[in-house]
């Protein structure tokens, strides 16, 4: 008997399944705090050269206010000077206003630091560690050490969880965050908090994909979709609520802390949180699942018969000696194409994504305003996804909104008529929420197709495809200097031809989730 059939008896989703994936959902809100809180605490406010105490040869500078002495001082150049020696102002008679005797001065570097404007962020890394100027590439620097961080994790977490199990990597990744998180926040520079912030990554990245893998298969086929889609809406949720804690905690100290402290919290979660017994039945471990089996069939007020068990237990008999790696991914013609369509799919809607995020300087504005509608975006894109994917499927949508997401990225980028620029942040936005949802659908999708021996596995290789697009994004924008429009135009023709090769995945809506690696191949066998 499949596992799939054993659920229907227990319940495919009853308390013991809801409070499961309530509690993953909460950290998935948490996941988004920390994959995206360098949008603040990495923020640049303006700045210039300090001008206090400079020696200025001049006795009638009393009077100059301080935004008429910075107008004096500073030249558009936040991170030149006028050279102190040749600074000699004077107060013009036929004006009644102060000027500098000559037009030609000499610049020099900033001599005494840097002022920082403090009307949006208190502070940052980059006012506390002087990341501008010459030090500015330490600011990218940050975000790819970062980025880098979460490629690590999808691998690593993905390869661990595979071979221990999803439950212990789940509280490691957990004391991972909350050591680097606590230690970043109080990293005294830049050498100190990007260490940190690599492990801040790498955890991050790990413990969503384990959290969204065991959510999917703690439920029935029908209740997939809405659990998956679930939660990543409690990470749009958690992407909204990042710019009011940004807004009310505007030190970048601050904002790490209360990012991080709650992953105390999730210690808790050692008492409620179950291991896969899909994966325990992958690894022969029958007796651990029955346990687990019992368990929610209790909490749901049902009955395990024992014939059940015994028949699951006959039907998924797996040899203990047997690891899986990489190589098992590709090792096949049937899994080889399903593998690498579904990690193209990923990297594509990660390069979409965050392109389209970052190419938004059309809406000016508030930052924190703006955030919290970029977040807000995805959530009726992801409520799309719930209401349409369990009645025409998961493959056609993809198609779908990834090919209405490409054109929308062509037009926006193409339309050359200056006075339809309300147009073009129109469409782009169009695009990013068929993005979103191709993206929600990519996520469930690859859980559903990949075999349970080998999922997370390949979860983490398609998360590591994904963070691959996103280190991309900053050279793909580079490209306008080339052609405009190139970098839009790029982003749709990879998302039509992205959206053209998702009709060759298999349909997964109401099918039982692959076992073993010989399932994918018996289902291409039958197809």
């Amino acid at each position: 008997m499949k596992f799939d059939d054993v659920l229907e008896t227990i319940g495919p989703f009853g308390k013991y399944q809801k409070i499961r994936c309530f509690l993953l959902c909460l950290f998935a809100s948490v996941s988004a705090w920390h994959a995206l809180n360098m949008v603040f605490i990495g923020a640049e406010p303006e700045f210039h050269c300090d001008n206090q105490n400079m020696n200025i040869s001049s006795s009638k500078i009393s009077n100059i206010s301080d935004a008429g002495l910075l107008e004096l001082l500073v030249p558009d150049d936040s991170c030149q000077q006028y050279d102190e020696k040749d600074v000699i102002i004077f107060y013009d008679n036929s004006t009644g206003v102060h000027r500098l005797l000559s037009s030609n001065m000499s610049t020099t570097d900033c001599t005494r630091g840097f002022w920082y404007s403090k009307e949006k962020y208190s502070s940052t890394i980059v006012s506390k560690f002087d990341l501008v100027c010459k030090r500015k590439f330490w600011k990218s620097t940050s975000k790819s050490v970062f980025f880098f961080g979460r490629l690590c994790g999808a691998i690593a977490f993905g390869q661990l969880s595979d071979r221990f199990g999803r439950r212990p990597i789940f509280f490691v990744g957990a004391a991972v965050l909350l050591v680097a998180g606590s230690v970043a926040a109080a990293a005294q520079n830049i050498y100190m908090f990007l260490p940190m912030y690599f492990l801040q990554g790498l955890a991050q990245a790990g413990i969503f994909l384990v959290a969204f893998t065991l959510s999917t298969e703690l439920v029935g086929p029908k209740y997939r979709l809405f659990v998956g889609i679930m939660i990543l809406m409690f990470y749009s949720f958690g992407y909204m609520t990042l710019s009011g804690m940004a807004y009310l905690l505007r030190d970048w100290r601050y904002l790490e802390l209360a990012i991080t402290l709650p992953v105390v919290l999730f210690v808790a979660y050692w008492w409620f949180l179950p291991e896969s017994v899909r994966w325990l039945l992958s690894q022969n471990r029958n007796e651990d699942a029955h346990k687990y089996l019992q368990k929610a069939a209790a909490t749901n007020g049902t009955v395990l018969p024992t014939s059940i068990t015994e028949n699951l237990h006959d039907s998924n008999t797996v040899k203990t000696d047997r690891k899986y790696y990489f190589i098992d991914l590709v090792r096949t013609w049937p899994m080889a194409k399903i593998s690498l369509n579904l990690w193209f799919n990923w990297f594509v809607n990660a390069l979409v994504y965050y392109g389209l995020s970052l190419n938004t300087e059309n809406l000016s504005g508030d930052p924190y305003l703006n955030f919290c509608i970029a977040g807000a975006v995805e959530i009726p894109a992801l409520l799309l996804c719930m209401v349409s994917l369990n009645k025409i499927g998961r493959r056609v949508p993809l198609f779908i909104s990834m090919c209405v997401g490409g054109i929308a990225c062509i037009l926006s980028g193409t339309i050359p008529i200056n006075d339809l620029e309300t147009l073009k942040v129109v469409l782009a936005m169009i695009g990013k929420f068929f993005i979103t949802a191709s993206y929600g659908i990519i996520h469930l999708m690859t859980a559903e197709v990949l075999p349970t021996v080998v999922r997370n596995l390949g979860m983490g290789v398609a998360s590591m495809s994904a963070r691959i697009g996103g280190i991309l994004v900053p050279t793909m924008l580079d490209l306008k200097s080339i052609w405009t429009p190139l970098p839009l135009v790029i982003f749709g023709s990879l998302s039509i031809t992205s959206g053209i090769l998702a009709l060759l995945l298999p349909e997964t809506t109401d099918k039982p989730l692959p076992q073993l690696l010989e399932d994918v191949s018996s289902k291409n066998k039958r197809l």
